[in-house]
């Protein structure tokens, strides 16, 4: 499908064949464009969307690049999918004390929240000072076409306009953007709400600037080729990349230092902070005006990680995956640590053995059982170039149910381990799951980032670690999480009540700290 040249600087087309000048829809939102994550180049032809400095995205129609497939270069291309990461309230976490101290009274007044999720309820109160919503913009991905010079496509709505909206009898007329998931309202609520006396409730930051990015939903060729259910919510890594981006300028010209909350995860990726969008938090904390915080996920007892060490002693091993009936199709990831070439072959529940072939390239291999009508598709890649690993993609075409297992050989005589990931929970039947996993390395991508502020969740009756949080550490002995807040409960729309796993607002706290300290306000 693409080669080196493809994802290097020296991309120069002036317009790839088929690509109109001016399209009536915007190619981030054509279904029949396919999304690429790029080098920023200077002399980038065609339709080429720049993020920042070290990234752009590629838009190309979907006729004209073949059937998508792994290889070296387009794994760290295509745009991963990320869904839902359930969060975390902190009334335990000393928020209140920290609000009413004498000297501190740290309320994030003077900074931004940035909410890149599903959108906002705008009109709830608990978004408003007085008459006045605290929502300086909310840009909605959703919004057919580009007629907003602000943004690439969707539409971006003021605080001007969202006020304007407050005191109108049909406010959807002005301000047509809703948070239909609820889970992008209970995430700035969390983060900066107002004090609800009457629920004893306060945001981390009631008194900062809010914007909000709310995300369009992911392309469907993505969804068929990473077999994500067809109504699952996800969204697409090059999206929340622009999303960032467009939160973090508002937020300069505003002239307020931001903390991005990012409620959202995958288990695509070798959870070394290799994925564009863990690079690119990485990139951006760099700013000390900026911080982004991030939710570790649910995935410590999903059963969705398996890793084992093999040596010249233990130089095989057997995974056992259990698929769930009626699972209709998933992906799987392997990654092994180089030098050695992995041998794979996967045996059915009827006993059918077929072997992965190493020595083919990274073409596609297709693996067909006869006795339990399975398809698998495996792409080999002896070097994903992001991490010098050796990964190993499987996509299963309408599985058997039953115990399947994986079995693993190595060549060489020194150690080396391997990790595989299934995907997260929403994407995946709960019912397919490895028998033997592990509940560490469990924290989701961009959790793995090096600088961005990953949190986890703990039962504050006991002061235990939630047993669905993800752990750490990451594969290369990186700590992750960074903290842990308590798990609570929170009304994030009016008649429903949401129970939240997953804490990423305790980093906004400390921001708020740091800002307070940098800038003598808040």
């Amino acid at each position: 499908m693409f080669g080196p040249d493809d994802f290097e600087v020296q991309i120069q087309q002036e317009n790839p064949p088929g690509i109109h000048a001016e399209p009536s829809i915007p190619p981030a939102q054509d279904e029949e464009y396919g999304d690429f994550i790029v080098k920023h180049g200077q002399n980038m032809g065609g339709k080429f969307l720049p993020v920042n400095e070290l990234f752009g995205i590629l838009y190309i129609p979907l006729n004209e690049i073949g059937p998508l497939e792994i290889n070296s270069y387009t794994y760290a291309s295509l745009p991963k999918c990320y869904t839902f990461m359930d969060a975390d309230a902190l009334n335990s976490s000393g928020i209140t004390r920290l609000h009413n101290h004498p000297y501190l009274k740290l309320q994030g007044e003077g900074t931004v929240i940035a909410v890149i999720d599903s959108g906002i309820d705008y009109l709830n109160p608990i978004f408003r000072n007085g008459d006045v919503s605290r929502i300086a913009y909310i840009w909605d991905q959703t919004i057919p076409g580009n007629e907003d010079e602000q943004v690439p496509y969707g539409k971006v709505f003021t605080g001007e306009e969202i006020n304007q909206a407050l005191l109108s009898e049909n406010p959807q007329e002005i301000v047509p953007s809703l948070d239909e998931n609820g889970h992008g309202t209970a995430m700035a609520g969390l983060a900066a709400g107002n004090f609800v006396p009457t629920e004893n409730f306060s945001g981390a930051a009631p008194k900062a600037t809010i914007i909000v990015v709310k995300l369009k939903k992911a392309k469907s060729y993505l969804r068929k080729f990473y077999q994500y259910p067809p109504q699952a919510p996800v969204f697409q890594e090059d999206d929340i990349m622009l999303g960032i981006s467009f939160a973090v300028k508002m937020a300069q010209e505003m002239g307020m230092p931001v903390s991005v909350c990012l409620g959202l995860g995958t288990n695509q990726s070798a959870h070394v902070g290799d994925s564009e969008l863990s690079r690119y938090v990485d990139y951006i904390n760099e700013d000390s005006q900026v911080s982004v915080s991030v939710a570790a996920g649910n995935e410590g007892a999903a059963q969705h990680h398996y890793t084992a060490e093999l040596d010249y002693v233990k130089n095989q091993d057997t995974v056992e995956l259990r698929i769930a009936d009626k699972e209709e199709g998933f992906s799987m990831e392997f990654w092994g640590d180089p030098p050695d070439d992995y041998g794979i072959s996967l045996q059915s529940p009827a006993g059918e053995k077929l072997y992965v072939s190493s020595s083919l390239g990274a073409g596609t291999q297709e693996l067909s059982f006869i006795f339990v009508e399975t398809k698998v598709l495996v792409n080999y890649v002896k070097m994903e170039r992001m991490t010098g690993k050796q990964l190993i993609y499987f996509r299963f075409f309408h599985p058997a149910a039953g115990i399947w297992k994986v079995n693993v050989s190595k060549k060489g005589i020194s150690g080396s381990r391997f990790h595989m990931w299934l995907p997260v929970q929403g994407l995946i039947s709960p019912d397919t799951y490895f028998l033997e996993s592990t509940p560490y390395i469990t924290v989701t991508a961009p959790g793995d980032s090096t600088r961005g502020i990953t949190a986890t969740a703990y039962q504050y009756l006991d002061n235990s670690l939630y047993f669905q949080a993800g752990r750490g550490f990451t594969p290369n002995n990186q700590v992750t999480p960074d903290l842990a807040a308590p798990i609570c409960s929170f009304h994030c729309r009016e008649g429903r009540l949401e129970r939240l796993r997953g804490a990423v607002f305790l980093r906004l706290l400390l921001q708020e700290q740091q800002h307070w300290c940098r800038n003598g306000r808040s």
